[in-house]
């Protein structure tokens, strides 16, 4: 499995679908915090009304933008038109306020490090960082308690803008780190370890999404006297037999799914519907499979074929292919029989001996 990396697209997309619905709880939670402030802010009730209805249709327009976004750039611009509302709602709070310095300062510190970790670009929140302390600190230069000591105030700003970006790049190696593991997990649950191709519930999954709407060719194949082979050669020389044999199979061009039922059984389906062109690729996986060899032993397979054409489930068509695949056994082995359904019941024609 490729690693993936901050710009890959489904692991940017599965970071949005995480990030969007608490960036909207933050937002909301900053929408109360400065009605609560309000209250605090303003003992009798003096509010810059204008200015106010210019910043909480942008507060609450962010929220919306946010909720409804379906792309991880249109959730940015929900964030940043809701900061841009929030953080100038807050700033006319302090209008009112005779030493404002340290409440914008302690509110722009909150907001930072609170919206840190939900930025999915490191840049999109500097740039943010920045634009909340400049609306923040608008007005207070003159205000001397606060820029009195000018280094203390540009190391509390480089310290809170620091700390959020180690924040935002810490949340997302995490989100990166979980995303990572979700796939490997995947892998786990729907490849076959040994083989490298589907296992059989990848492989009836994908067979059940795909019919009856795609029809085609299912092919039962069974490798022969696998258990003499474990038996004469040991378990290590069984595994190369079944990393071999299923490399041939999965390589065919015709071979439109291919993986691996249990044991030495595969399944495989072709989108093929002409008989004669499913027996030539029945031909030919033999052909290349008998063109193996393992300690010197030459491999051999056999193959039940059952036409799935909308008529039968598919749970019928496994049955008839596993039922045409042990005739082929019967028939000698390295050979594959052709299974017709009709009325749920298999007419297998003569099997077809190669090489």
């Amino acid at each position: 499995m490729q690693h993936p990396c901050a710009g890959d697209t489904d692991f940017q997309h599965q970071s949005f679908l995480e990030l969007r619905p608490i960036a909207v709880s933050l937002q909301i939670l900053g929408v109360c915090a400065w009605l609560a402030s309000l209250l605090l802010s303003h003992p009798y009730r003096q509010i810059e009304s204008g200015s106010t209805l210019l910043a909480t249709p942008a507060m609450l327009g962010g929220i919306l933008l946010s909720w409804q976004a379906s792309h991880h750039r249109t959730l940015l611009l929900g964030m940043l038109l809701n900061l841009g509302g929030l953080s100038l709602a807050f700033r006319l709070n302090f209008l009112f306020i005779s030493e404002p310095g340290p409440w914008a300062t302690s509110v722009a510190v909150c907001i930072i490090l609170t919206m840190a970790p939900v930025f999915h670009s490191t840049r999109a929140f500097l740039l943010a960082s920045i634009g909340i302390w400049a609306m923040l600190l608008q007005g207070t230069l003159a205000d001397q308690h606060l820029w009195g000591q000018s280094s203390w105030m540009a190391l509390l700003i480089a310290v809170s803008m620091a700390t959020g970006l180690m924040l935002n790049i810490l949340f997302r190696r995490l989100r990166l780190r979980g995303y990572v593991l979700r796939r490997k997990l995947e892998v786990l649950a729907f490849q076959d370890a040994l083989t490298g191709i589907d296992n059989r519930r990848s492989l009836l999954e994908k067979l059940q999404a795909w019919y009856p709407l795609q029809q085609g060719y299912f092919m039962m194949v069974d490798i022969d006297d696998f258990k003499s082979i474990n038996d004469d050669y040991g378990h290590e020389a069984g595994d190369q037999v079944l990393r071999e044999v299923a490399m041939q199979l999965n390589g065919h061009p015709d071979i439109d799914l291919c993986g691996r039922l249990g044991g030495e059984e595969f399944g495989l389906f072709t989108r093929k519907t002409n008989r004669v062109q499913v027996t030539t690729v029945a031909e030919e996986l033999i052909r290349h499979v008998n063109a193996c060899q393992v300690q010197q032993r030459r491999l051999s397979i056999s193959i039940g074929i059952v036409y799935m054409d909308g008529r039968i489930g598919l749970s019928t068509a496994l049955r008839l292919a596993d039922k045409a695949m042990y005739q082929a056994k019967q028939a000698g082995k390295n050979c594959f029989v052709l299974a017709l359904p009709d009325s749920h019941s298999p007419r297998p024609q003569q099997a077809i001996q190669t090489g």
